[in-house]
């Protein structure tokens, strides 16, 4: 073989691995958006259910706060993921601290309507847990794709950067001891 034929051969060799990997990277981060889309439908579920919360809970206490008007907010917010992972985190809070209210409240807790709402909370927030899980599954699949060699210099060709998990604080994980006094 002459040797332009074998530059021309490993040149499209070289080609054809920077298209297969370009394609796995682009692959990888479509079902991070789509892994994330999962994990803002299960958070809109939960705003959904936040303003029927704060309702039964106003009926047995005379709390007040700005729970519908963050409701409202992080409904329409379209955030990068850290900043939306930290509104999550103050608004976990703040659903903690009607929790604590609620609980203050036997009779409330033994309404029909709340537990109700208590169960549907229940699977909203595991909902939610998966489907964050399922997103970080896909952070760390995309992040090894354009981390390892030789895939990190396709990657950083075509200005790929790592995406970052989505950690949020979920109300179900502990029981929290808040004062609202």
């Amino acid at each position: 073989m002459e040797p332009i034929t074998i530059a021309i051969i490993i040149l499209a060799l070289i080609l054809i691995y920077i298209i297969f990997v370009y394609n796995k990277i682009i692959h990888a981060k479509n079902m991070n958006k789509e892994a994330f889309s999962n994990v803002d439908v299960a958070l809109k579920q939960r705003y959904d259910l936040i303003p029927n919360l704060v309702e039964t809970v106003k009926g047995y206490a005379n709390y007040e706060g700005d729970i519908l008007e963050k409701v409202a907010k992080l409904r329409g917010n379209n955030l990068s993921v850290d900043k939306r992972s930290n509104e999550e985190n103050d608004f976990t809070k703040d659903i903690k601290n009607i929790l604590v209210v609620m609980e203050q409240y036997p009779n409330l807790k033994a309404s029909e309507g709340f537990i109700k709402f208590q169960d549907n909370l229940v699977k909203v927030e595991e909902t939610i847990e998966n489907a964050r899980r399922y997103y970080n599954g896909t952070v760390r699949n995309y992040n090894i794709i354009i981390q390892k060699f030789p895939n990190n210099i396709i990657a950083k060709l075509f200005r790929c950067k790592d995406a970052e998990y989505f950690e949020i604080e979920l109300v179900t994980k502990e029981n929290p001891k808040i004062n609202l006094n």
